[in-house]
């Protein structure tokens, strides 16, 4: 058997994928050192409204984003919650993926402000077992208050110096990245589409793509 692989898992409704998340994926690759990464398109996320694209648009345009980008070699489209039931709840997507992958260690990918919301996810005592925890900057919460919902979570949270991270009764760990944030929200690439204007953000690829399929309002100019 081989060694145990570390690989983070990257949830989001992509609504399209843009260099932000391409960046941040990047990021957590090589600071906690993970040997792959999985993007994770949601068909239905339970928490947000209906993606503006289909799950089949919003998954062909992430293919196109990682085809040639430089983590190319370290990076996966999983769609498998395509393949399960809606809504697409974390700990289902963590179980199948341990069926699929094995033992294997997972890093769920998250903003500050999600853990906040930890509590209420669907079966989040059960998950917290299933996976360790990358918890990426967004807006002003602070490393108190990330100590503080870890605690609520989990009693047996204990930051450790030497690792630089929180450790818990099960050997699992929470990592706070302060040094990168949550990317700009899709919603205003979105806009910009519809208003015909090219964001700054999306890769050509992507941008092609929604060209070709007339995506978020955008009209040829032919």
């Amino acid at each position: 058997m081989g060694n145990i692989q570390h690989i983070g898992l990257f949830g989001g409704t992509f609504d399209p994928v843009h260099q932000g998340h391409l960046a941040l994926a990047g990021h957590v690759l090589d600071r906690c050192r993970l040997d792959s990464l999985l993007f994770i398109p949601a068909p239905a996320p339970p928490h947000k409204q209906p993606p503006a694209a289909s799950f089949a648009h919003r998954a062909a345009m992430l293919a196109a984003a990682l085809a040639d980008g430089p983590y190319r070699q370290r990076v996966e489209l999983s769609l498998i919650e395509g393949e399960l039931p809606v809504p697409s709840y974390t700990i289902h997507t963590v179980e199948a993926l341990r069926q699929r992958y094995g033992p294997q260690r997972f890093f769920l990918i998250i903003g500050a402000d999600s853990l906040l919301d930890l509590p209420r996810w669907h079966r989040a005592g059960e998950l917290l077992t299933l996976v360790s925890l990358i918890i990426v900057k967004r807006d002003a919460v602070s490393v108190p208050i990330i100590n503080q919902a870890l605690l609520a979570l989990d009693p047996t949270f204990s930051y450790d110096f030497h690792q630089d991270r929180w450790v818990n009764g099960g050997g699992g760990t929470a990592q706070y990245l302060a040094d990168v944030q949550l990317p700009v929200a899709s919603s205003v690439i979105r806009e910009a589409l519809g208003q015909g204007r090219v964001p700054a953000m999306l890769p050509p690829a992507v941008l092609n793509y929604v060209k070709q399929h007339h995506l978020y309002g955008w009209e040829s100019s032919a």
